[in-house]
């Protein structure tokens, strides 16, 4: 339901799928990465609204989230969730796979978000990868060591062998 162009009103309860989200203990060395979250889609309307209410009981409540704008479909300026209005800033300079929560007191947290599409065995080591207390690695190096987003011209990841490559000859 929406109250305008730049509003949209939601409850953390729509969605009815668990939400894929870890998070570092609280007393976790710094780093870049406070964990990390899997959405189901791009959708920012479909999937912020419960990654906002899944980091309440840590965050408290949230005030903004700055996202790529790029990396998500169009989104309003302000959403309600759970009857609390949250600032939405889309940014092209951020980094496609985080997004940042602010809440009051200065309290902040940077999210790797796992691309959709991934598959689901390397998107769980993304997860516990970034949820690891003692991981200090940037967005990007979570994705690659955790193989997602990782290709052949990638200077950090080997090429995968092929059975011709495995093969000797006589």
């Amino acid at each position: 339901m929406s109250s305008g162009p730049h509003l949209r009103r939601t409850t953390s309860h729509t969605t009815r799928q668990a939400l894929r989200l870890t998070l570092k203990p609280q007393a976790a060395a710094m780093g870049m990465i406070d964990g990390a979250w899997w959405p189901r889609s791009r959708d920012s309307l479909a999937e912020f609204p419960a990654m906002i209410a899944g980091i309440q009981w840590r965050l408290g409540r949230p005030d903004q989230v700055a996202y790529n704008s790029d990396a998500w479909t169009e989104t309003p300026r302000h959403m309600v969730v759970d009857g609390h209005a949250v600032r939405l800033v889309g940014f092209r300079f951020l980094d496609e796979n985080t997004v940042l929560v602010s809440g009051r007191g200065w309290h902040r947290m940077a999210l790797l978000v796992i691309p959709p599409e991934s598959a689901g065995r390397t998107a769980v080591k993304a997860l516990a990868r970034a949820a690891n207390p003692e991981n200090t690695e940037q967005a990007e190096e979570i994705l690659i060591h955790s193989g997602i987003g990782a290709g052949p011209s990638d200077p950090h990841v080997p090429a995968p062998r092929t059975p011709a490559a495995e093969t000797s000859t006589p």
